[in-house]
């Protein structure tokens, strides 16, 4: 069948894609599809055409998958804030997994049969501790995500299953700070015992964390992990991967943040040296470590910091943005001494690529964990252990 752009056709995808999509086949030629589910039927307007694929929106659903729920949000079909609203909870950890097992398999090259099974570990829902809520620049000044691949401000509403208890709390105060200062977003933070929002000048506010057994302070602006219901979790199992390791004189927490990590890795290491680039996350790294004279805190990048510590580390904790390890990095922690590697992944598709790196360089995943820090959303975070092959 030739297709065109504003052709309408029904279709059934077959299965969820990294990104979110859904694939369907028109004769064998793949449509990515958002908002749709394996099982629904759906008429469709293709919107875009290159060579091998194109993308469709979908104009009416004809059959509703079994796996969808009842709508538990008024805007979930048009606001960007979650994307997999509609698709029942236990099916949005079904697809997580075969996403990840199939990047792996595809992107990694890994034989399915070698890859160990993924530990699952769920969340409850409004679990967000960071929001950026968008403003809109209308009279009536309302604040939400973006809709769906726009710029437009979708009012965010009360019965939102992303952003935290606290903010939905406080949506009337901060609309109504939106009102008197007209920021183009407003970064909030809920923090263990208020709620602190950034509206563009000045320094931001901090509030204080708390994180498995630690505390920690930092700003709606710093780098901190996104689900207040998994830190104990995240917490556990990077101690868990690092006590696994005979020798435990130094580690190295790469893209460490504000600290994060570096906390309960004190507790087994002699030395932890965390490692950030981010000049407001680093500050809020040397107050968190202050009374700890094990951890080093270092203002850097990670590429940097790696050409100069030449001695190596015995564990090498990364977790990069979503774009993954630069090619250089990856060499140099494959060949850093390390015994054990732990990568913390939001990206299925970059982890899948730096994993395969590393196993060319002899290194074999020991364990792999999928930590649904994003619930409603397409959005995976693997954590993987590697240690040298043989």
């Amino acid at each position: 069948m030739a297709l065109a752009l504003g052709q309408h056709l029904e279709v059934e995808p077959e299965i969820l894609v990294a990104g979110g999509d859904a694939l369907a086949r028109v004769d064998g030629f793949p449509l990515f599809i958002r908002a749709l589910y394996p099982g629904d039927r759906a008429s469709v307007r293709i919107t875009e055409l290159r060579k091998g694929f194109g993308r469709a929106e979908a104009v009416e659903i004809i059959r509703l998958s079994r796996d969808r729920r009842a709508e538990p949000c008024p805007v979930a079909r048009e606001c960007g804030g979650c994307d997999w609203t509609e698709l029942r909870l236990d099916r949005q950890i079904h697809w997580k997994r075969r996403i990840l097992l199939d990047s792996l398999r595809r992107i990694g090259k890994f034989d399915p049969a070698s890859l160990p099974s993924p530990a699952v570990h769920v969340s409850p829902l409004r679990y967000r501790l960071r929001s950026r809520l968008q403003v809109r620049t209308d009279e009536d000044g309302a604040i939400g995500f973006y809709a769906a691949r726009s710029n437009r401000v979708v009012p965010l509403p009360e019965e939102c299953e992303v952003v935290g208890p606290g903010v939905i709390a406080h949506l009337d105060e901060l609309r109504r700070a939106a009102e008197q200062i007209r920021p183009p977003a407003i970064e909030v933070l809920e923090g263990t015992r208020e709620v602190v929002a950034h509206l563009g000048d000045g320094e931001p506010p901090a509030t204080t964390v708390r994180a498995g057994d630690w505390e920690l302070r930092l700003t709606p602006v710093s780098f901190f992990q996104v689900n207040r219901h998994l830190l104990g979790t995240l917490h556990r199992l990077v101690t868990d991967s690092a006590r696994k390791c005979r020798r435990r004189e130094l580690a190295w927490d790469l893209y460490g943040g504000v600290g994060f990590f570096a906390l309960p890795l004190a507790e087994h290491f002699a030395r932890v040296i965390t490692v950030e680039s981010s000049p407001e996350s680093h500050r809020w790294a040397v107050r968190n470590v202050r009374s700890l004279e094990a951890i080093e805190p270092v203002r850097d990048e990670v590429g940097r910091f790696l050409e100069r510590e030449r001695a190596g580390a015995d564990f090498i904790l990364v977790d990069p943005p979503r774009a993954g390890l630069a090619p250089e990095v990856t060499e140099r922690i494959a060949e850093g001494g390390a015994e054990r590697i732990c990568y913390l992944s939001c990206d299925p598709v970059t982890f899948s690529r730096d994993a395969h790196r590393l196993a060319r360089r002899g290194w074999a995943l020991a364990s792999l964990d999928l930590i649904d820090l994003f619930p409603n959303t397409h959005h995976i975070e693997t954590l993987a252990s590697f240690v040298l092959a043989g």
